[in-house]
């Protein structure tokens, strides 16, 4: 799938659909993209809520329609513009060298596992990169961290989050307890 480079220059706002795992599109600025990953500030009700990394195989449009363009100018009018999220440039060669990164300067990621027989959402924090998969210690929507860290293989991955409200918020209450 070709991504013009205008979009990623001009760190545009997009929609990007991945029609084999969601019904939906997702909206971002676009601020990185590699052979294997995509990345975005993502955009929902006009705020930016995080950074979000998608696996490029998996995207099947990427397109700035007329409401992308006509929503990013008036979010820049109200100061809301890309760049506030990410450490620049992201490292996106690979899953393990964004999940390193990341882990440097967000405490919680959420780790997602969106194809195969059991898809997955994991949230929580890196505990260690190795070289196919991630040691993560996930915690339950109750706050409940569990006893060993799961095995995430970079290959089964398909997005990851970081900064978002809903980590932020887990963050300021359970990361006491996650050290």
């Amino acid at each position: 799938m070709s991504i013009p480079s205008t979009h990623l220059r001009g760190r545009k706002l997009v929609s990007v659909r991945r029609q084999d795992i969601d019904d939906y599109g997702v909206q971002g600025f676009l601020v990185g993209l590699s052979e294997a990953l995509l990345a975005l500030e993502h955009v929902y009700d006009f705020q930016v809520d995080g950074i979000l990394v998608l696996r490029r195989s998996d995207i099947t449009e990427v397109k700035c329609t007329a409401t992308d363009a006509f929503q990013e100018s008036l979010m820049k009018r109200e100061g809301i513009v890309p760049g506030s999220q990410a450490p620049s440039p992201l490292a996106l060669e690979t899953w393990r060298a964004l999940i390193e990164q990341l882990a440097g300067s967000h405490p919680f990621l959420a780790l997602e596992q969106e194809l195969g027989p059991e898809p997955q959402l994991s949230i929580g924090r890196v505990v260690s990169v190795e070289a196919q998969h991630v040691e993560f210690q996930c915690f339950s929507g109750t706050g409940k961290w569990q006893s060993k860290p799961d095995r995430i293989k970079y290959a089964h991955l398909t997005s990851a989050q970081a900064n978002t409200r809903y980590l932020r918020f887990y963050q300021r209450h359970l990361l006491p307890e996650a050290c």
